[in-house]
């Protein structure tokens, strides 16, 4: 089984610059790198989707899923509270929550 590694680190691009945007709170492109790492999630040769296919170890496979699946409730989250700040402001709690989580994804 061959993995692209350079999808793997396309979204570990995106998200370092998604961490500095929300850092920095810097709104108005933070949804623009949700949606650019939603791209590469939607790709076929999803590698962080693969790698589960790699492992033989169960246990192992069950991790990778749990990661997988709070990545993308972090992006889906981040997204929400930033990408309409017109609608809806986040308040410095929920800004310092989300900040938190990411860290904690990456």
């Amino acid at each position: 089984m061959q993995l692209d590694l350079g999808n793997l680190v396309k979204l570990d691009e995106k998200l370092n610059a998604l961490e500095e945007a929300v850092k920095k709170q810097n709104i108005s492109i933070i949804s623009q790198l949700c949606s650019d790492w939603w791209e590469y999630t939607d790709e076929d040769d999803y590698t962080v989707s693969k790698f589960q296919k790699a492992y033989k170890d169960e246990v192992a496979k069950k991790n990778l899923k749990q990661m997988m699946v709070v990545e993308i409730l972090s992006i889906a989250i981040i997204n929400y509270f930033t990408s309409s700040p017109e609608i809806f402001k986040p308040n410095n709690l929920q800004v310092s929550q989300v900040k938190n989580l990411l860290a904690f994804v990456h």
